[in-house]
This record gives structure tokens, C-alpha cells and sequence, in this order.
């Protein structure tokens, strides 16, 4: 894992939403795929055991992907003078 191979605006972004001083907004969901990738799923599975808390896991973001693939699909990205903007279709 990590940030290889990216191209100018990946890595321009990457800047952009790690910079300090940014917001993190907390959730109450975990996402399996990142824990397992980082090698923390057993780790953090025995601490909500401890704490009691284990039923957190079993928590999932309730999401419509069809819809937000439809409404993404909308997007047009663009660009003048002013700098970058998304137009809605």
C-alpha cells in the first residue's frame, strides 16, 4: 500500500485534503477493506471486544450505489480563469 504512480492532479489533491488545519469528520462506521489493508482488523476486533463495544463492527454506511453512480455520472468537470468547477447536468 501506499501513493505511488500518480499523476500531477492526484498528487495536487493529495496536497490539497492533507493539509493541516483540515476538518476530519468522525463516524460511527468502519470500513473492513481499510482495516484489513492495514493489517489492524484483528488488533481493532479484540479492542471492541474488550471494551464492549464489538457490535460496532457489524455497522455498515447505509448507501444507494446505483443512485450516486446515476448522479456522479451527471458531473462535468471544467475549468476557467477562476479555477476549476463541476457543472451539474
Amino acid at each position: 500500500m501506499g501513493l505511488q504512480n500518480l499523476t500531477n492532479d492526484q498528487k495536487k489533491n493529495w496536497e490539497r485534503l492533507t493539509k493541516l488545519g483540515r476538518a476530519i469528520e468522525d463516524t460511527k462506521f468502519v470500513d473492513p477493506i481499510t482495516l484489513r489493508e492495514l493489517g489492524l482488523r484483528a488488533p481493532v476486533q479484540r479492542l471492541m471486544g474488550k471494551v464492549g463495544l464489538q457490535g460496532f463492527l457489524d455497522y455498515e454506511a447505509r448507501t444507494y450505489e446505483r443512485y450516486t453512480l446515476e448522479f456522479l455520472s451527471t458531473l462535468t468537470k471544467g475549468g476557467d480563469e477562476e479555477g476549476p468547477f463541476i457543472t451539474l447536468h
